[in-house]
């Protein structure tokens, strides 16, 4: 006996709509203040920035490169970007030996990373370049039109210390949907309130969106009454 099927469509259409319900209207953002706790959320893809150069290399910009699947590309109000590393061209709060990304000698220029698809996810750490001291700053992070997402604000001091003690900030979307962030460092005069004399060093990236644990569960409960109840219409017209 044939049995009909006709059942299937308003449940699979029901289970569909209780999904789409359950999905954000607006995409979340949370800030990680440790590199550990970031790195805990799942995959990533560390970017070292010995990628663009040896330590007191010149980066023009824009410049790209591909790591893992995950493409980088720098930019700069100025043109240039430079790389350091900790220890030798540059002495701050990082470890010793970290590849660094940083201004290329400009007090005011923006500071800008950007990535070739949108991204769940990304964290570094960021230390101030020129003053000694307590410093503020801001990451703004963009969607792919230009609209500003989130701003993820941190504060550190800074010294020649060596510490591994500069800010983490780590930021997430629960959507994949972060096309690109601008770094801001904010000291006394004679820098401007907005400056990109910052470094940073590895970035950490969460390329791909990983689905909802409660849409998840929501498709499997659906699914799973779907085909139960198939069994159980089979079994009486059987």
């Amino acid at each position: 006996m044939r049995v009909s099927v006709s059942w299937v469509y308003p449940l699979f259409a029901a289970a569909c709509l209780a999904i789409g319900l359950s999905a954000p209207a607006e995409a979340a953002f949370i800030q990680y203040s440790s590199r550990a706790t970031f790195d805990a959320l799942g995959p990533f893809v560390g970017v070292d920035w010995g990628v663009f150069g040896s330590d007191g290399a010149n980066i023009s910009t824009p410049d790209s490169r591909t790591v893992s699947g995950v493409t980088i590309t720098l930019g700069s109000s100025q043109g240039a970007l430079k790389r350091y590393d900790e220890g030798t061209s540059f002495t701050g709060n990082f470890a010793a030996g970290d590849h660094l990304l940083g201004d290329a000698n400009s007090e005011s220029d923006t500071f800008i990373v950007r990535f070739g698809s949108p991204v769940q996810g990304f964290g570094t750490q960021v230390d101030a370049h020129y003053i000694t001291g307590p410093y503020s700053g801001s990451i703004d992070v963009f969607s792919a039109s230009d609209v500003l997402l989130y701003t993820a604000l941190f504060s550190g001091t800074h010294t020649s210390a060596e510490d591994n003690t500069a800010p983490f900030v780590g930021v997430t979307s629960d959507l994949s949907n972060i096309s690109y962030a601008r770094f801001w460092i904010d000291q006394e005069d004679p820098l401007p309130a907005k400056a990109g004399s910052l470094l940073i060093n590895r970035l950490d990236v969460i390329a791909n969106r990983v689905p909802e644990p409660s849409a998840l569960a929501l498709l499997v409960s659906a699914l799973m009454s779907l085909f139960a109840f198939g069994f159980m219409r089979r079994k009486t017209a059987g």
